[in-house]
């Protein structure tokens, strides 16, 4: 039986479990409020509130494990070291904790959340909130009988990737696990692929997490099968926005508190190790260096072509997502294909699987052919990343009433001019918002490039464990901030492009 008490399989499908629920309340919780603070108040520093967010997503998890060991470990962590020197505690931070992997887990995935409700509610047309006051309700009425239904899609969207990343996760879980002494699903599953590979165990301990996905998937579809939460309008207008009163003043002093603790420490943190000497070295003058950051031009160490393969893959895989995703999205919520709705449930099976699994299978079936080439680490990353601009997509689209698609046909448009006349306007920043997240995903892919690339393929994600396997951390720390840079260097971008709506909320 694979769910054996010897393997302790049954104990790591319920950690998983466990983490995924524990992972998704914390998105929400921590996502929904800030998204709404964002986009509909008058609350100050707003950008710094998306910056945020966005610099959380983009340290890779299995950095953010390592920034975290270094602020919040139990005896050494320099926040419990604080602690210690100035209020006398005992250590009260631990990372090293399934507790630990929670927050590292929840810090990493609620921009999801953020991201996709933000751009929700800059979609949504805020006549519907105003004829809703006009009648009478009270804010918090409205919130809940209006807005909350419109950006439905958004919000059950961005929980459903929150929980799927998390079942799929293996970075943090492994570097944590591994010293806290608890596994869940996915280090059972590499367990199970090192030397001698069982792959047909490490399928089946694969179901669970394939399982959860089509559930999800089932119940998006029941939740959202209406059109109550399609708006009808050519363009969003500018949504009054709600005074706070005295508690904006508090609202702002939390916001700051969120982006100092999932943004600002783990990338100070990240930014002292790549200078540092060594690992754990006090924080003083001559224990910094320049010479971590300078071993990146350094070609015995090959880490130039590792970030070129990185951006390669990056934006190849998020243009062709977007395309694939548009289409699928159109296939499946405006035609009447026969079958069409089948098209989701096979997209959402690849993201349901464990990268390392689906790696393994990616690995199978093009080894004679494609194996050791970039051309498989893109298959693998199309496949992978795919659901993400597909679902961002298709809850865009339920916001967007077919009416004015209808319209433009009635009036002679054929279905190019419709697409990019009227649909493809309208659909901007969940567009920009959807490459934007593939192209992050992109450069810090771990697992899935850790089976499937080889000497000549390596991207900035292997090489970082490379470097932390050799125990030079500081290193990896360096090779991490060059996928931070260029991560919001793909933000600002999309800012420029995008405009206004997603990165930006007046």
């Amino acid at each position: 039986m694979i769910f054996g008490s010897r393997r302790g399989i049954l104990k790591a499908a319920l950690n998983s479990a466990l983490l995924g629920l524990l992972v998704t309340a914390g998105c929400l919780a921590l996502g929904l409020p800030t998204a709404w603070l964002a986009a509909r108040t008058d609350m100050r520093g707003k950008t710094l509130l998306r910056l945020g967010a966005a610099l959380a997503f983009t340290v890779p998890s299995f950095v953010t494990v390592i920034a975290w060991m270094f602020l919040a470990a139990p005896n050494s962590g320099l926040l419990n070291v604080m602690a210690r020197g100035l209020f006398g505690l005992a250590a009260p931070f631990n990372v090293i904790s399934f507790g630990g992997l929670v927050f590292v887990e929840v810090v990493h995935l609620y921009p999801l959340v953020f991201f996709a409700a933000s751009a929700a509610l800059a979609t949504i047309d805020p006549s519907h909130e105003q004829a809703a006051r006009l009648l009478g309700a009270g804010r918090l009425r409205t919130a809940m009988t209006v807005t909350l239904p419109l950006v439905m899609p958004a919000i059950l969207s961005g929980a459903i990737l929150c929980l799927l990343d998390s079942l799929s996760s293996f970075g943090a879980p492994a570097a944590i696990g591994t010293m806290a002494n608890f596994s869940v699903l996915t280090t059972k599953i590499y367990d199970l692929l090192a030397f001698p590979p069982q792959l047909e165990l490490a399928a089946a301990v694969s179901m669970p997490i394939v399982l959860v996905t089509l559930a999800c998937l089932a119940l998006q579809r029941r939740l959202l099968g209406s059109a109550r939460f399609r708006t009808v309008t050519g363009k969003a207008g500018a949504a009054q926005p709600v005074a706070l009163g005295r508690a904006r003043l508090p609202a702002e002093l939390a916001c700051v508190l969120v982006v100092a603790v999932t943004a600002i420490l783990p990338l100070a943190a990240i930014v002292v190790l790549s200078l540092q000497t060594a690992f754990g070295a006090d924080l003083a003058m001559q224990n910094l260096t320049l010479n971590n950051l300078a071993a990146l031009f350094d070609p015995t160490l090959q880490v130039l072509s590792a970030v070129e393969n990185s951006l390669f893959l990056a934006v190849v895989s998020a243009a062709v997502c977007l395309l694939l995703g548009m289409l699928f999205a159109w296939l499946v919520e405006r035609s009447t294909v026969a079958g069409r709705r089948l098209v989701t449930v096979v997209i959402m099976l690849a993201y349901g699987f464990p990268a390392l699994a689906f790696a393994v299978g990616v690995m199978l079936g093009y080894i004679d052919l494609l194996y050791g080439t970039l051309t498989i680490l893109l298959i693998a990353y199309v496949a992978k990343k795919l659901p993400i601009a597909f679902v961002m997509i298709r809850s865009a689209l339920k916001q967007l009433s077919p009416d004015l698609e209808d319209a433009a046909r009635v009036a002679g448009a054929g279905w190019m001019r419709i697409a990019f006349g009227v649909t493809l306007p309208l659909l901007k920043p969940s567009l920009w918002v959807a490459g934007m997240l593939v192209f992050s995903l992109g450069l810090r892919e771990l697992p899935m490039s850790a089976i499937l690339s080889q000497p000549g393929t390596e991207v900035m994600s292997t090489t970082v464990i490379q470097f932390i396997d050799n125990g030079t951390v500081e290193t990896a720390a360096a090779v991490a901030l060059v996928i931070i840079v260029l991560s919001l260097a793909a933000l600002l971008v999309s800012k420029l492009i995008a405009g206004r709506g997603v990165f930006e909320i007046d």
